[in-house]
């Protein structure tokens, strides 16, 4: 049967892969700890689950919800955007998706055609660039550097422009980083790529997640509704991943339009997902924060068991819960990752994974570790190393 040219393209990331190699580990009788995928390892909040469960004796919950999702959670999330983050969107301006990732691509298929330019501020998060040439169009990185701890400028994406660019692509907080654009960067970025009519799509996903700085979103500036889309998800503010509902914000125009994509993909999300996670924004909308302080004893941690590692550098980020450590030259980032895995039964995402400047470095992930697993974790990193 024949397959498209895009979908043969597309480079399948490499987190499956390891998570099936370390479950074979596993199965072997070894204990594998995993700082691999990005995920809280949090219970979901008590308002959800609660819902979900009174949920089930609704009769709609066994129906379908309006493309654009339940009135209600819009309307929710609208009133704690404006309360918390100073963002003024409408509920027509809400599109309910299943998940953060649906969400980039529904507006992907929205604003882009096949041959466009998207310039992605990299390392960036590798779905994006997958959904990226899913759509037919042409990813375009924008190395950030290391020395800026990776946070965004303008003068890293204005030398990437090209009469075909479309669209420019931000993550703050960063996966897999953990950077936090600076709202004075953030303004100028979303001012310029507006006066040359690109579009800015910003991926808030760890908007909870920010502990040395102040969370700005793209859609509090103003004048956003001229080229700013936000995409978001509640699978790590609520540590609900397996609900799948996040949200896209755009102009209403953009949101009309994006409905009809919302249509063919998957009509809606799902209802009692959307139903649980409208009870969890009104009740406990900065849920996550209270496991903020357990976060930065992971990251201090963390950051002293590096320390120890003289090969292995890494700079703490103000967001997110990754460390993005440098590896020294000689290795390739991907049989780096392979072979940790393998002699030291830990699990690391090979930098690579993020985009050409990521070769250099390898993202660990401290979201769902303690800190008694994070320091036995370190200290295989330490013998792998030294050996």
């Amino acid at each position: 049967m024949f397959v498209s040219a895009r979908a043969r393209g597309l480079v399948f990331p490499p987190f499956d892969i390891l998570n099936q190699k370390a479950a074979a580990l596993r199965q072997a009788g070894h204990r594998v700890i995993s700082l691999g995928q990005a995920v809280p390892g949090f219970p979901a909040p008590p308002a959800a689950l609660e819902a979900a469960h009174r949920a089930l004796g609704d009769p709609n919950v066994h129906r379908y919800s309006a493309d654009a999702g339940l009135l209600s959670l819009r309307e929710a999330l609208c009133d704690r955007l404006l309360k918390h983050l100073h963002v003024d969107a409408a509920p027509g301006e809400v599109v309910v998706t299943a998940g953060g990732n649906q969400a980039f691509m529904l507006a992907a298929l929205t604003v882009l055609d096949p041959g466009d330019d998207v310039v992605l501020a990299s390392p960036y998060f590798v779905n994006h660039e997958m959904a990226i040439r899913a759509t037919g169009a042409v990813p375009i990185e924008a190395p950030l550097a290391e020395e800026s701890g990776f946070r965004a400028r303008w003068s890293d994406i204005e030398p990437r422009l090209t009469s075909r660019t479309r669209a420019v692509v931000l993550c703050t907080p960063s996966n897999p980083t953990g950077a936090v654009i600076a709202r004075d960067q953030l303004e100028h970025i979303a001012g310029e790529l507006s006066a040359r009519g690109i579009t800015l799509i910003c991926d808030e996903t760890y908007l909870h997640f920010v502990f040395d700085a102040v969370h700005s979103s793209a859609a509090s500036i103003a004048g956003w509704r001229k080229n700013v889309i936000i995409v978001g998800t509640f699978s790590k503010s609520f540590a609900m991943t397996g609900w799948r509902v996040g949200f896209l914000i755009a102009d209403r125009q953009v949101c009309e339009e994006a409905i009809k994509v919302q249509d063919a993909m998957i009509i809606c999300a799902p209802v009692i997902s959307q139903m649980a996670v409208e009870a969890a924004i009104r009740d406990d909308w900065n849920y996550i924060t209270r496991f903020h302080e357990e976060l930065r004893k992971r990251r201090a941690t963390l950051q002293t068991a590096l320390a120890r590692i003289p090969v292995l550098h890494w700079e703490p980020s103000a967001g997110g819960f990754f460390a993005f450590v440098r590896i020294p030259d000689q290795y390739d980032s991907e049989q780096l990752a392979s072979a940790i895995l393998e002699r030291a039964h830990v699990v690391t995402i090979p930098g690579a994974a993020f985009g050409r400047c990521g070769q250099r470095f390898l993202r660990l992930s401290y979201g769902a570790v303690g800190v008694d697993e994070l320091t036995d974790a370190c200290d295989r990193l330490g013998e792998f190393f030294a050996n």
